[in-house]
């Protein structure tokens, strides 16, 4: 990918305000806000539910798997 199209790509985040942009002599470097940081503190909580749920859901399978084999006698 060019830089050019790199650059293309970062405007977006950029004018929805989610990232801001500094300067470094020749560099342009992006920095993501506050509030995604805040975001994805918000989003810990459901990515920890979600692991959970299918942590859970893994155990059920494997027991349903068992149980499965056992009346087959596999």
């Amino acid at each position: 990918m060019t830089q050019a199209a790199i650059s293309k790509h970062l405007k977006v985040p950029e004018r929805a305000q989610l990232m801001t942009r500094g300067r470094d002599a020749q560099r342009r470097p992006y920095r993501l806000r506050a509030p995604m940081a805040e975001a994805s503190k918000w989003l810990e909580g459901y990515r920890r539910f979600w692991e959970e749920s299918f942590q859970g859901l893994d155990v059920l399978l494997e027991e349903m798997k068992t149980r499965g084999r056992a009346r087959t006698g596999s």
